[in-house]
């Protein structure tokens, strides 16, 4: 989802620009964000865990250390200090719906694969052996259905990709953020 947030953020900005024209860099000194310094861990957490787990599938220690999910209670901990902004509201609703849908399906994000990927069939036998640290196959057992990746975003967008409700609350909250927040400081 990282390539959403930067091309959602990079849109934000061209519509703060050219509603206010007056746009710099001194604009984005004044976003206060309480515990953001635990963002960056969960952030680099996260990071680190994929690659753990991709390079260090083998050994059992790193396996312990590539547990992703441990990054929610953080988020939610900043969301909840923060929660009187409101963008902080849809991102701790969207950490809140995927923590939900993790927790009660082996801490993997279950996945409806659609026939719109192309290597759909590819994409189901790389999840099916548990190659993805983060996603799981959708199956009959998934629990809590509706808060799993189940909406697949088509082409022509250039990612074809399936994403969850709490997905598209943490996008909202991401694009709020930055209309409220740099909107406020011009």
């Amino acid at each position: 989802m990282l390539i959403e947030i930067v091309f959602l953020s990079f849109v934000s900005l061209i519509i703060i620009f050219f509603r206010k024209r007056n746009l710099t860099l001194d604009n984005f000194n004044n976003i206060e964000i309480k515990g953001y310094k635990i963002l960056i861990i969960a952030a680099v957490v996260e990071i680190s865990s994929v690659f753990l787990f991709r390079n260090y599938n083998d050994s059992l220690f790193f396996k312990v250390l590539s547990k992703s999910y441990l990054i929610y209670p953080a988020i939610l901990y900043v969301t909840t200090i923060n929660i009187n902004k409101h963008y902080m509201k849809f991102f701790f609703l969207g950490t809140l719906f995927n923590f939900v849908a993790i927790a009660f399906n082996d801490f993997k994000m279950p996945v409806l694969i659609s026939e719109a990927f192309a290597n759909a069939e590819a994409t189901k036998i790389y999840l099916e052996n548990g190659k993805d640290l983060i996603h799981s196959i959708m199956t009959d057992e998934t629990k809590f259905k509706f808060l799993c990746d189940i909406i697949t975003i088509p082409p022509p967008y250039p990612f074809v990709k399936t994403i969850s409700v709490g997905d598209i609350f943490l996008l909202s909250g991401i694009f709020i953020f930055w209309q409220e927040e740099v909107t406020n400081s011009i």
